[in-house]
């Protein structure tokens, strides 16, 4: 018995020549009524690199210089262009331009291009999954390794807080330049619950009136310049002062500890 000829079935997709829609979340821009899709939205949180000890390998990773700047989406639409920084400011002026400088990859190992970044000063690298959508949040798709330096700093002073360990909300240091100390920033992190008391004692038998260099801090506690303390930092900035402090200890008097020297 034969059997009748089926129907021809429907295109899964509905009509196979005609322009795929999505459902429309929000009424449609009538500026963009051609639009296939829905349009972009106003904003794109971006991409953010994830901290990593070493840079990771294979051919799947392309590399780049961490330079100290902005992170930002440009977007482009019938009125015109918006470059975005992560808090969401617009750096192109009104009725103007701006020359931005990006950051190109660099195809190299990584491990190789670290040691050249740290060798220069610079502040680390930038690894990114070549297969990755630029998907928003810190997902591991885009990897930051950065270097860490680590010198000896004279304490001249400190501020008090209420809520921090021993009451040290922060200790302010100083580099030798010449034959005068330089202030050169404070920290405010690395301290344990052991240390921080320790701490506090020597620093209480050493407070003066006069400080050992200058510095602006409003509500300075000055200390004679007796202690010197092991600081890991991540460069510095363009004022002269350390960018992303961390206390490790105090120097022993033993170590002979030379202190930091700036021009």
């Amino acid at each position: 018995m034969t059997k009748p000829p089926r129907k021809p079935s429907k295109p899964l997709l509905g009509d196979a020549d005609a322009l795929l829609h999505s459902r429309p979340h929000r009424r449609r821009d009538p500026n963009q009524p051609n639009l296939p899709l829905d349009p972009m939205p106003d904003r794109i949180e971006p991409c953010l690199a994830l901290l990593k000890a070493r840079p990771p390998k294979g051919d799947d990773w392309v590399y780049e210089i961490k330079w100290d700047g902005y992170r930002l989406s440009v977007h482009i639409d019938p009125t015109g262009i918006r470059i975005l920084t992560r808090g969401g400011h617009d750096l192109v002026p009104a009725g103007g331009q701006r020359d931005i400088r990006l950051s190109e990859e660099i195809e190299t190992d990584g491990d190789q291009l670290l040691a050249s970044a740290c060798e220069h000063g610079l502040e680390g690298i930038i690894a990114k999954r070549r297969d990755s959508p630029y998907r928003s949040g810190r997902l591991g798709d885009w990897v930051k390794i950065k270097r860490v330096l680590s010198d000896s700093f004279v304490i001249v002073g400190c501020k008090r807080s209420t809520v921090a360990r021993a009451g040290i909300g922060r200790l302010l240091l100083a580099a030798r330049k010449g034959m005068k100390l330089v202030y050169v920033g404070g920290v405010g992190t690395g301290f344990n619950e052991r240390n921080a008391y320790e701490l506090r004692q020597k620093l209480d038998r050493l407070i003066t009136s006069t400080p050992a260099a200058v510095v602006d801090r409003k509500g300075a506690i000055f200390v004679k310049p007796k202690l010197i303390a092991e600081i890991e930092y991540r460069g510095w900035a363009d004022d002269g002062k350390l960018r992303h402090a961390s206390h490790k200890g105090l120097r022993e008097e033993q170590d002979n500890a030379g202190v930091s020297e700036i021009e």
